[in-house]
């Protein structure tokens, strides 16, 4: 008897392992406007990697040892006196793999319907796996706002959907960025 509840339990993770799984939102479909070469990500430290500063596509890839998806409770935003506006995601606990890249328009996932906000480019940040709502369903950030930096126009949350969370960042214009990393915390650093 004790075999075949095993047997059971191994089949039932394997069925529900092979379900866990998404697809890519559709508005990653969308090619970037620059043909710039990617640089690989670099290190500024071993607690907070960052890649060099870009236009062209950046993905980093992380695979946290979790039972629950990373959740990205708060965004948060400034201007530095450095030259750059910083974007926070803060996410508490292990960090979910990202990418990011200029796309021409931004679309909702799921639905694929045109989100409407300012700026002159769009920089869309994909965090996976991830989600942006407690279990019970509640979003934890949601909407879009109107921030007003130099750099940095406005975000939006534009998609929350099988793993995936979708942010994009209004920006004034294709400019470098780079993304990095703190502890509890991803944040993107776009140059005014």
């Amino acid at each position: 008897m004790k075999g075949s509840n095993a047997l059971v339990i191994l089949t039932a993770l394997t069925v529900a392992g092979g379900c866990a799984g998404g697809s890519s939102p559709t508005t990653m479909t969308n090619p970037p406007i620059t043909t710039a070469v990617r640089t690989p990500p670099t290190k500024a430290a071993p607690s907070s990697p960052a890649t060099p500063w870009a236009t062209a596509p950046i993905t980093v890839s992380h695979q946290p040892p979790i039972s629950t998806l990373p959740v990205l409770t708060r965004v948060r935003y400034a201007a530095h006196k450095d030259g750059f506006d910083r974007v926070v995601l803060d996410i508490p606990g292990a960090l979910p793999g990202y990418s990011a890249r200029y796309v021409r328009e931004v679309r909702r996932d799921g639905s694929d319907e045109l989100v409407s906000m300012p700026g002159e480019a769009f920089l869309l940040i994909v965090l996976h796996p991830a989600q942006a709502h407690r279990e019970d369903g509640t979003p934890t950030v949601t909407g879009t706002h109107r921030i007003g930096l130099a750099g940095i126009k406005a975000y939006a949350i534009v998609g929350d959907y099988e793993g995936y969370v979708s942010i994009a960042l209004g920006v004034n214009g294709v400019q470098r960025y780079h993304i990095g990393e703190l502890t509890n915390r991803i944040y993107i650093d776009v140059a005014v």
